[in-house]
């Protein structure tokens, strides 16, 4: 298993396919709000077998902070410990690059992933996104 960077775009033709089957397929969100203009400017990261990508989240980049998005493991894969590694990934991008706080809103049933990985939830509040129920959460660096 490898984790790195999207530098070419055949792969971040698979991350998209990747997120059509969890986010679209699995979990019903709308294919409109699914990819959006976000993916043309945010940094991509994936984790992949010699066989296909299986692990994939964006990191948008504003000042001195970044919000983790789109996080998603293909399904067969979860609850390995994949997330977490990959997530340290991102983590460890963000401080090399001066980051200050990293955001996120994390579907409810993914608060305590995000939990045992450093964030912690900075507003009770239910945010609904996708017709998805979310809560904020961040991590100072």
């Amino acid at each position: 298993m490898k984790f790195e960077r999207v530098t070419k775009e055949e792969d971040l033709k698979r991350v998209f396919k990747l997120r059509r089957e969890v986010f679209i397929e699995e979990q019903g969100v709308p294919a409109e709000l699914e990819l959006d203009e976000d993916d043309n400017r945010a940094i991509h990261f994936i984790v992949y077998t010699p066989e296909a990508i299986i692990g994939t989240c964006r990191l948008l980049v504003k000042d001195n902070f970044a919000k983790v998005q789109r996080m998603a493991i293909k399904k067969g894969y979860r609850k390995k410990g994949i997330g977490s590694r990959l997530l340290s990934e991102v983590i460890d991008f963000a401080k090399e690059e001066g980051l200050k706080e990293l955001l996120l809103h994390a579907q409810t049933h993914a608060v305590d992933f995000y939990k045992n990985n450093g964030f912690n939830i900075i507003s009770e509040d239910i945010i609904e996104e996708a017709g998805l129920a979310h809560l904020k959460m961040n991590k100072i660096l």
